[in-house]
């Protein structure tokens, strides 16, 4: 019989998954794969449920959470060269990366298309030793997903991270950084850069037909230091899904990209929704790195 290693977030959300729990499982027993499951939070050891996977003879690993749970099990499959397919089930807060392979928010509708069993190898980002499979970024409105208070982002969802954001906004200080891309350099004062391996932060899709897991390319976005009305201008085109086209706005595809910070206070870089590593940071798209079911 066929197996999947199903890790689940019972904090993730607004904890609805768990109640959907039955029914997931009874459609994998429905496709005679078994299902070995895992709930993990901050106190388990994650590590030690994933790393034989590959002498397993599993059909895949599913990760039913947000955006760092995903993450979590991301690191843990590169550190150990893990090949078995991922699946995920959006049962996040944001669920961005989900959103940027379109897996449906009906959960049994996610199982359906894990079943058809469509692997691809997908692109990680690397930011020095942490990977990450959707986007590193740092400065304005980028690390809200780690302030949100618990209680928040249970009552209002992914709302919770724009109230964040806003609290942060007339406190927050523009920040000088040296970027340097495969081939250009930058030397900015900027509000925040962010690099996407996936299309979307904080539920709000900044790419909609040029960024690609599948391309061997991050997308670097740069947004220099300007005044509120044009921040909030930028804001709402963004949310529109317009293209990130504006003098504000530096705008690369590259592989390779160094980060040094050399004025300024800014919050250690996100990965994710989860703290990253510090500067100066090197930051490279790993190209095929794990198997996706997509």
């Amino acid at each position: 019989m066929k197996k999947v290693k199903l890790i689940y977030n019972s904090g993730a959300g607004q904890s609805k998954f768990t109640y959907f729990l039955d029914t997931i499982i009874e459609k994998f027993v429905e496709n005679d794969i078994e299902v070995s499951i895992y709930r993990t939070n901050q106190n388990t050891n994650l590590e030690e449920f994933l790393k034989d996977a590959n002498n397993e003879n599993l059909y895949g690993i599913i990760v039913a959470g947000g955006d760092g749970t995903i993450n979590r099990v991301v690191n843990i499959m590169m550190n150990y060269e893990i090949k078995v397919p991922l699946g995920i089930i959006p049962a996040g807060t944001s669920n961005d990366f989900a959103k940027h392979i379109n897996m449906p928010n009906n959960f049994s509708d996610c199982i359906e298309k894990i079943l058809k069993n469509n692997v691809k190898p997908v692109d990680v980002g690397k930011a020095n030793d942490k990977y990450f499979i959707n986007v590193c970024s740092a400065g304005l409105f980028t690390n809200s997903s780690q302030k949100a208070d618990k209680n928040l982002k249970e009552a209002v969802g992914k709302l919770s991270y724009f109230i964040t954001g806003a609290k942060e906004l007339f406190k927050f200080r523009p920040f000088s950084v040296k970027i340097e891309t495969d081939d250009e350099i930058f030397i900015e004062n900027i509000n925040l850069f962010l690099i996407f391996n996936g299309s979307s932060v904080g539920g709000m899709t900044y790419f909609t037909s040029d960024s690609s897991i599948q391309d061997g390319l991050l997308d670097l976005v740069i947004i220099k230091n300007c005044n509120l009305h044009e921040l909030g201008g930028l804001v709402a085109k963004v949310m529109a899904g317009h293209k990130l086209e504006d003098k504000n706005i530096i705008y690369k595809k590259t592989k390779n990209i160094k980060i040094e910070k050399m004025k300024g206070n800014c919050d250690r870089p996100d990965v994710d929704g989860d703290e990253g590593p510090d500067f100066p940071l090197t930051v490279t798209c790993v190209e095929g790195a794990i198997n996706m079911f997509l």
